[in-house]
């Protein structure tokens, strides 16, 4: 496979998105780097500027969406979040490749923004196994999440990839690795 330059990942929630993304990070450090996208909410305890999000304030971003630099964003509960083509260029610019977290909406937005610099993998697993780790890490809206799981898989064939996470993290990873042909 050619070099990409950005990953993005999607699955439903409790697949191990956030995990994968985690020991990719740690298995090579030099190659890879989480996007953080840019917000407008305040920062949550344990959270880190720069690397959870850009946390910002209001005007700041909407003069980032009208510069271009936000190329893709959202609203949720009354603030912005979205993601900065100049923060991602550093990153590939800097060596490493990009990993993203991101729904559908905005793999195009990013593959609109990138073209062929990208790589999709849907990640699955099995209802009753997404069920276990939501309980296993404390998640109050269990139900809900479980009841958006056939939603999220709605657009799992405009992937470029799908995987099966049934198992442990470092199995998908080595899943993801084979993909990259590392």
């Amino acid at each position: 496979m050619n070099q990409k330059k950005i990953i993005v990942l999607e699955g439903p929630s409790g697949v191990g998105k956030d995990s994968i993304i985690q020991e990719l990070i740690k298995q090579c450090p030099g190659k890879y780097q989480k996007i953080a996208s840019y917000t407008t909410r305040l920062p949550r305890v344990g959270e880190v500027n720069g690397v959870t999000y850009h946390f910002t304030d209001e005007k700041t971003f909407q003069d980032k969406i009208k510069s271009g630099d936000i190329f893709e964003y959202t609203v949720r509960h009354g603030t912005y979040r979205g993601m900065s083509k100049q923060y991602i260029n550093s990153i590939i610019n800097g060596g490493k490749i990009a990993l993203k977290e991101a729904d559908f909406v905005g793999l195009v937005a990013i593959k609109n923004a990138y073209k062929n610099e990208v790589v999709s993998i849907f990640i699955t697993a099995d209802k009753s196994i997404i069920k276990k780790r939501l309980i296993k890490r404390g998640d109050k809206d269990i139900e809900e999440r479980l009841a958006d799981y056939e939603n999220v898989h709605k657009t799992a064939d405009k992937y470029d990839y799908i995987i099966t996470n049934n198992g442990t993290v470092r199995e998908a990873v080595n899943k993801i690795n084979k993909i990259l042909g590392d």
